[in-house]
């Protein structure tokens, strides 16, 4: 069923965060001319669009004339006030002729205001990462929390696959963390059952058996999948940066963690290839049966696909 509004915006390559189990946050993107760091809520209980937080007073703290497109964004739990919303946005700040080679990392809050009145509207401001988090510049790739305060950040670049974003929570009650300070992500997240299989059946192996790759893969990925499991993440379909090579790849890997108290060291390995490759597609878990779904995405030649997939395992 659509619900497309006349004020429903034009936006691609932008995020969505929900919030109150109710709002959908729509973060940047690109809106046919430009990018955009401007963010926009759908009120799915209502059915209404709440005015674009565009530019002041709606709109603060994102620098003059840059946007947001390709970027990754993850939830923060807000401890204070069930009415403010936090997330982590990892990417390139851009306008239409530059971008900085230096990967960013912003927070972004915002307050509910006049809540079910016909004047409700959120005020989101934006603040720049401390400068001791940092990540490679990178654009198409993804953000999936693996503890709740580590992200793994994979692919959207040619070299540095993964990047390895953990900081601490300040735990002085006298103290507030500062804006440019994450808290806890939303973790954890909902685990496909097959990938946890395939961990599972990785740590069963002899690493002779295994391949794996190097933390600096060469080839990279972007516009690809990311799956969480118990343990570790599957990483599926997407492109790459060879030239040479057209279309999505059909290789898939499992990101593997282990936690300690003083390190958590990522490992990906080559698991096999996928039937149905995809580039940019969509995917979900569900949380009564774990399942994982793709939709979409490109296939061969670049054509855009409106197949709906479940990932299963082919032995």
């Amino acid at each position: 069923m659509e619900i497309t509004s006349s004020d429903s915006p034009f936006l691609s390559q932008h995020t969505c965060l929900v919030f109150k189990d109710r709002y959908l946050v729509f973060i940047g993107g690109w809106n046919g001319h430009i990018r955009i760091p401007g963010i926009h809520t759908y009120d799915t209980q209502s059915n209404t669009w709440l005015p674009p937080a565009l530019n002041e007073p709606l709109l603060t703290g994102f620098p003059q004339g840059a946007g947001l497109s390709a970027h990754s964004a993850q939830i923060i739990r807000s401890l204070d006030d069930e009415n403010t919303f936090s997330a982590i946005i990892i990417g390139r700040e851009g306008s239409l002729r530059s971008q900085r080679k230096a990967g960013n990392i912003y927070l972004l809050y915002g307050n509910l205001i006049d809540m079910d009145s016909s004047q409700q509207r959120m005020k989101y401001v934006y603040c720049e990462a401390d400068s001791s988090l940092t990540v490679s510049s990178r654009s198409y790739h993804t953000s999936t929390p693996i503890t709740p305060c580590t992200l793994v950040t994979i692919g959207g670049c040619k070299s540095n696959s993964v990047d390895l974003l953990k900081w601490k929570i300040i735990h002085n009650k006298k103290k507030k963390e500062p804006c440019n300070w994450p808290g806890r992500l939303d973790f954890p997240l909902t685990s496909c059952t097959v990938v946890t299989s395939f961990i599972k059946n990785i740590e069963q192996k002899q690493k002779s058996d295994l391949t794996q790759l190097s933390p600096s893969y060469q080839n990279g990925w972007r516009g690809h999948c990311i799956i969480p499991g118990v343990g570790g993440l599957f990483i599926g379909t997407g492109e790459g940066f060879n030239a040479l090579r057209h279309g999505p790849l059909n290789s898939a890997y499992l990101l593997k963690y282990t936690e300690n108290d003083s390190s958590i060291k990522p490992t990906i390995y080559e698991i096999g290839t996928i039937d149905e490759p995809r580039a940019y597609a969509v995917s979900a878990v569900c949380s009564n049966d774990g399942t994982a779904w793709l939709h979409g995405g490109l296939g061969p030649q670049g054509k855009t696909m409106n197949t709906l997939m479940k990932l299963i395992r082919v032995d």
